[in-house]
């Protein structure tokens, strides 16, 4: 997939959209109320993974995969199983110097002042203390923690944690994070700690009893039970367009239990908590997530074996899931697979000879259902591997073997410019396309005058009526037409012409706007 960036404010880090990050923030900024919704800003960049590999990290690390145990019984305390894991679950506090902005003029004005009750001489510091609450989990018994990369901040942040039970502070550094998963990993200098067992959460299933671990609103050591409400929650905008992959708990979790432990009824780490969907109020209505830990210790891997950075595998495709329309569209009785947009240009799918319009059915001998989850496990896969896909093209199926790329050093190339190549004028012309939709040809002076890239060529979308069967497909006026039933048309002749040939209910267009292309199906009949 081509990459996006995430850089996420710590606006968007604390409510992102309808998801808000369980951290708290305390100092200053409390005090100050709704100012509180700024902090640090950036992803944690000390990074120290030079000083360990994974394989030497593995082996302080304790797992158990078994299965969970089938309870017989009606259960009356999980009294026993807490009472062995709450030590391993840590306080952080992440705390920042930082600058003030300008003083406001308004503060110059005597009934500003005296509204707000202001002294004469008060001036906004130029500098102050911002700090914020938030969970670890012991991993190692010399001092390794796992917890979510919004919890350590950014540059220049100071990462202090406290043991349970204790009032030590131990100053601990960020040996890795990764914006994108939001997990980070941090050290402090101690020994003889005892460190949280790992399950293995793949085998978490729906209705599993959950119990959640943390410090909410400074509440140190507070344990709440739930169950699995769901698994595989993704496209929620938690990580600001990066990787995601939840738990979906209803054990209550708030405001200080990021980076905390979700654990099982055996009290084994199977998720490090993250957010909350809250309610109109801001509190929690059961709705939380969680990073599931198998894919917490694969980024950590990633991390200390590859000096601070997650490398990730790149195709170089735009994905959608299909509906309803597409599917039948294209021959299908189910809506199983992804559909392929958009392939960009110098890419390992590019090279593969990957098409718009192509349905991607499987990857790597798995069947492929959703367009997050197979961005995930693209993800996943080490850059310079060769994999497979299994893909429908025109009715028929096919293999392809893709070596994939590099994500990071995709994200390096982006940004440079192609010379615009020589276009021969057209005459324009107006026609309908189909019951409501209205094109005209593309010619090279609208090309550049809409800011179109030089190497897109189609018809353009002069009107599309309100409740026609095309703009209920998101069909709209300005858009450009490169396909029609997965067929390349760069005039409006062209265009008519492929239409009289088809015969089928849904039409597949491809369209492009604001530098992207999409596909759309619309209904016929």
């Amino acid at each position: 997939m081509l990459p996006q960036t995430s850089q996420n404010s710590w606006a968007k880090i604390i409510e992102t959209g309808k998801y808000r990050y369980m951290k708290t923030g305390k100092g200053f900024l409390k005090r100050m109320g709704a100012l509180a919704m700024i902090f640090f800003v950036g992803a944690a960049t000390v990074l120290q993974a030079k000083d360990v590999k994974f394989e030497e990290l593995s082996k302080n690390l304790k797992f158990d995969k078994t299965p969970l145990k089938k309870q017989v019984g009606i259960v009356t305390s999980y009294a026993d199983v807490i009472e062995g894991v709450t030590s391993s679950v840590v306080t952080i506090l992440s705390s920042k110097e930082v600058k003030e902005r300008p003083q406001s003029p308004m503060f110059d004005d005597p009934r500003f002042r005296k509204f707000f009750g202001l002294p004469k001489d008060f001036q906004m510091p130029e500098q102050h203390k911002q700090e914020g609450l938030g969970s670890g989990i012991i991993i190692t018994s010399n001092g390794y923690i796992l917890t979510n990369n919004h919890v350590v901040g950014g540059k220049g942040t100071k990462v202090k944690v406290t043991l349970a039970g204790t009032k030590k502070d131990y100053d601990a550094r960020v040996v890795g994070a990764d914006p994108q998963t939001d997990v980070a990993l941090i050290k402090i200098e101690a020994t003889g700690l005892k460190p949280a067992t790992i399950g293995d959460s793949s085998k978490l299933r729906v209705g599993d009893v959950m119990l959640a671990i943390g410090n909410p609103f400074s509440l140190e050591q507070s344990v709440t039970m739930g169950i699995v409400s769901a698994l595989g929650r993704s496209d929620l905008g938690i990580t600001g367009g990066g990787y995601e992959n939840f738990i979906q708990t209803d054990a209550s979790i708030n405001q200080g239990n990021s980076g905390g432990a979700l654990m099982d009824a055996q009290g084994r780490l199977v998720g490090i908590n993250t957010a909350i969907r809250p309610g109109m109020g801001g509190g929690n209505i059961g709705i939380g997530f969680s990073i599931p830990v198998n894919m917490a210790i694969g980024i950590v891997e990633k991390l200390l074996d590859s000096g601070g950075n997650v490398p990730r595998g790149f195709l170089g495709v735009f994905l959608k899931d299909i509906n309803t329309d597409m599917a039948k569209a294209l021959g299908r009785q189910d809506r199983k697979g992804v559909l392929v947009t958009e392939v960009g240009s110098d890419t390992p799918a590019e090279k593969a000879g990957f098409k718009p319009g192509d349905l991607i059915l499987g990857y790597q001998g798995s069947p492929v259902n959703s367009m997050a989850k197979l961005r995930l496990a693209i993800s996943n896969t080490a850059p310079g591997k060769k994999v497979g896909f299994e893909l429908l093209r025109n009715g028929k199926t096919e293999s392809k073997d893709v070596e994939l790329g590099d994500l990071g050093v995709r994200a390096q190339k982006l940004g440079s410019v192609t010379a615009e190549p020589e276009k021969p004028e057209v005459k324009v012309k107006t026609e309908e396309l189909v019951k409501g939709v209205v094109i005209r040809d593309l010619d090279p002076e609208m090309t550049k005058a809409l800011g179109f890239a030089a190497d897109v060529s189609g018809v353009i979308v002069e009107s599309v009526d309100k409740g026609s069967p095309a703009a209920e497909s998101g069909l709209r006026a300005g858009q450009v037409i490169t396909q029609i039933a997965q067929v390349a048309v760069s005039n409006v002749e062209q265009a008519t012409k492929q239409l009289k040939g088809f015969k089928g209910e849904v039409l597949l267009l491809q369209v492009y706007e604001q530098g992207r292309r999409d596909i759309i199906a619309v209904r016929l009949k």
